[in-house]
């Protein structure tokens, strides 16, 4: 069974396709930067993310992904804040493989108790198939199908996204769209073989809140969020609530819809006073158990993620003033 969908997968990896192709994470409120350039310079810090991510573990060409993402805001001429920020996303699954680098460029302007910014992301996306898939036989190539590629099939295209990004000290909503124009990858071959793919336009909705309480005499902070994916074909909606205590540990729960019950776990290092650079670390992890059809076939997912964020302070400068009355 498992040969089978591998080999389902390699088949339609051949022609053109307009499905949702964007890597899938459980931890996205850490992660507003990848799908949404509007976000970044929100901190005006210099923010870093990377998330590791193994989706249904025990399967067979199973997709794997691994995401880096930097960020840094600034005020420039004492009322404009503006925004850079950089992604790349390393993705596979079975013999495809993907790498998405793409630079942010955002600006920032106050809205009565709020910010409202904007941002476009410019970058490449590059598509490939190996040519040493698996057939639903056992076979390493593709002999039985000529329009399957026999060696390794590839191409790289521009990338574009736009987004907005509404945010406040404890809310944010955001807007956003990753390649839009739609770009078709295709890598035509000698033979009859052809790999033709086509990037589908890709809509994120994202909103979160965060409540701060006291109880017996302890700091709790009540973090419920959620985030839309769509393609206008099919979309997928995590439901999120996210609990931490005394600004030290969070633990919470997602369930997107229909597909998985998730488990989230984190550490933020500043509440162990530990003092330097520690302070400025945090570390998450989730787990997602299946609990659509495919969780027969797999052992869940799991996912790792560790964010470094410091805020570079402008240090006063100390100005001296003489009076001749004193010496």
């Amino acid at each position: 069974m498992k040969k089978i969908l591998i080999a389902v997968m390699c088949v339609l990896s051949v022609f053109e396709m307009s499905a949702q192709q964007d890597p899938q994470f459980t931890q996205n409120m850490f992660n507003r930067l990848s799908v949404n350039p509007a976000y970044a310079g929100a901190k005006e810090s210099f923010c870093a993310t990377i998330i590791s991510r193994e989706q249904w573990m025990g399967f067979e060409g199973n997709p794997t992904t691994n995401l880096l993402s930097v960020d840094y805001g600034k005020t420039i001429l004492q009322k404009h804040k503006v925004g850079a920020g950089l992604t790349v996303i390393q993705d596979e699954i079975g013999p495809i493989q993907s790498l998405n680098a793409k630079l942010a460029l955002s600006y920032h302007k106050r809205i009565q108790q709020g910010v409202l910014s904007g941002g476009i992301e410019l970058g490449i996306y590059n598509q490939s198939i190996a040519g040493d898939w698996r057939t639903s036989e056992g076979a390493f190539d593709g002999t039985e199908d000529p329009k399957i590629p026999n060696s390794e099939a590839g191409a790289t295209v521009f990338d574009l996204g736009v987004g907005l990004y509404y945010y406040r000290k404890n809310m944010y909503v955001g807007l956003s769209s990753t390649h839009m124009e739609q770009s078709v990858i295709s890598d035509g071959l000698a033979d009859l073989s052809e790999l033709t793919f086509k990037k589908a336009r890709h809509y994120y909705v994202m909103a979160g809140y965060n409540y701060e309480t006291q109880l017996g005499g302890r700091k709790f902070e009540i973090m419920p969020s959620f985030f839309i994916k769509g393609d206008a074909v099919s979309t997928q909606v995590d439901l999120n609530t996210n609990v931490k205590y005394n600004d030290l540990v969070w633990t919470g729960f997602t369930y997107r819809i229909e597909d998985a019950a998730s488990l989230l776990a984190g550490l933020d290092f500043a509440g162990l006073n530990l003092g330097g650079q520690f302070d400025n670390i945090k570390v998450g992890v989730a787990y997602d158990y299946n609990i659509s059809d495919l969780s027969t076939y797999n052992n869940g997912s799991i996912e790792f993620m560790l964010n470094y964020c410091y805020k570079f302070v402008k240090n006063e400068k100390i100005e001296r003033y003489k009076d001749v009355r004193f010496l």
